[in-house]
């Protein structure tokens, strides 16, 4: 399920009418939070930095599984580095997720914070 979420958020970044379809994809993806008017603004900012974020995470992700590969086919396995490597996308990924989580949590009521941890995982960045 965290696939589709991130598959269809992704899309988002390839879609003609870039602005129509963000206001589509919050309120079909986050209808179940209620938000106000002023939260859509500011979860459409938010949304808007995750998914350019996301963007630049698979391009370091496919930097670093380059890295791995050419630490791979050496003479030598340097399990040192390939750590190093691991844990630099883990961080990454740690670090997005909890910028976003962090400024949702700002915005979110009590109850909207519940609603939204039954789908906690879809936010999870891989």
């Amino acid at each position: 399920m965290r696939f589709i979420i991130v598959l269809f958020l992704m899309t988002g970044l390839f879609a003609d009418d870039y602005g129509h379809h963000n206001e589509r994809h919050i309120n079909k993806e986050l209808s179940h939070l209620d938000l106000s008017k002023t939260q859509n603004i500011e979860v459409k900012v938010i949304l808007k930095e995750f998914r350019s974020q996301l963007k630049e995470f698979k391009e370091f992700k496919e930097n670093v599984e380059e890295k791995r590969k050419n630490l791979f086919i050496q003479d030598s396995f340097d399990a040192k580095e390939l750590d190093k490597l691991n844990l630099s996308l883990d961080d990454k990924a740690h670090a997005i997720e909890k910028s976003f989580l962090t400024k949702m949590h700002t915005i979110l009521t009590p109850r909207q914070r519940e609603r939204f941890i039954h789908y906690f995982d879809d936010w999870e960045v891989e």
